[in-house]
C-alpha cells in the first residue's frame, strides 16, 4: 500500500512482493472485486469516511491516520496438473484447495489506541509508536484474531520468519534499517470441504520509519 503525494492525500493498493525473489512479481495485477474493503480511520480508531475509487489498482482518498483493506484471490486447488484459481469443486484431480483471505493496515499517525485490534479479523498491532523507533531498537508487536491474542504465530519482518508469538500474542522484533517497514502473520483454519479444505488468512502491518 502507498501513500500518495500531500497534494492529493491518499493511498494506492498494490498486490505482490516487497521484495520479490526469482520469478516473483513486485507488482501483480487484481480485479477490483477481489478488494472487499479499503477504510480510513482517524485518531480515535474510528472508521471515517474516504472516497474508494475501486479500479486497478484502488485508490482511497481521504486523510487517514491508519488505512486498512482486505483482499482476496478467491478459492485455489493443487491438483495433478499444477495449481488453479478454482474451488475444490469446480477442479479436478484435486491434491489439495484452500480460500486465500488478506488484509493489510498502514500506520501513518499514532495514537494508543492503535495498541488495539480495529477489527475482529486476523489482525498485527503494535504495543507502542513505530513512528519514533530507531534502527537497532527493539519493538513489540501483538498477533490478535476474533479481538483475542493469538499464540504460536509464525510472524515475518521484510519476508523474513523471525519467531512465534508467546501466550499473549506477542513477539518482540528489532528494527534493522530505516524506510517502510512491513510484518506479516498466517493462520490456517478448516474449510467447508466442499469449496476448500481450508482458509488461509494473512495480515500484514505497515509503516515507514524515517
Amino acid at each position: 500500500m502507498d501513500r500518495k503525494g500531500k497534494e492529493r492525500e491518499g493511498y494506492v493498493l498494490f498486490y505482490g512482493h516487497i521484495k520479490p525473489k526469482g520469478g516473483e512479481e513486485s507488482k501483480i495485477p487484481y480485479k477490483p472485486e477481489q478488494v472487499e474493503n479499503f477504510d480510513c480511520y482517524d485518531n480515535s480508531g474510528k472508521k471515517v469516511f474516504a472516497k474508494l475509487i475501486k479500479e486497478y489498482p484502488a485508490r482511497l482518498l481521504g486523510k487517514c491516520s491508519v488505512v486498512l483493506a482486505s483482499f482476496s484471490s478467491g478459492y485455489w486447488s493443487r491438483t495433478t496438473e499444477g495449481l488453479k484459481n478454482l474451488p475444490k469443486d469446480k477442479a479436478t484431480n484435486v491434491l489439495e484447495s484452500w480460500l486465500s483471505l488478506e488484509s493489510v493496515k498502514r500506520i501513518d499517525l499514532w495514537n494508543q489506541n492503535f495498541s488495539k485490534p480495529l477489527t475482529s479479523e486476523l489482525e498485527i498491532v503494535l504495543l507502542e509508536n513505530p513512528l519514533t523507533i530507531k534502527p537497532g531498537q527493539k519493538f513489540t508487536v501483538a498477533v490478535y484474531y476474533r479481538g483475542k491474542p493469538l499464540k504460536d504465530v509464525v510472524v515475518e519482518h521484510m519476508g523474513k520468519a523471525v519467531g512465534t508469538t508467546d501466550e499473549e500474542g506477542r513477539i518482540n522484533l528489532r528494527l534493522r534499517e530505516k524506510g517502510l517497514q512491513m510484518i506479516g502473520a498466517s493462520m490456517k483454519e478448516k474449510g467447508d470441504g466442499v469449496k476448500a479444505d481450508y482458509v488461509i488468512r494473512t495480515s500484514y502491518l505497515v509503516f515507514e520509519v524515517r
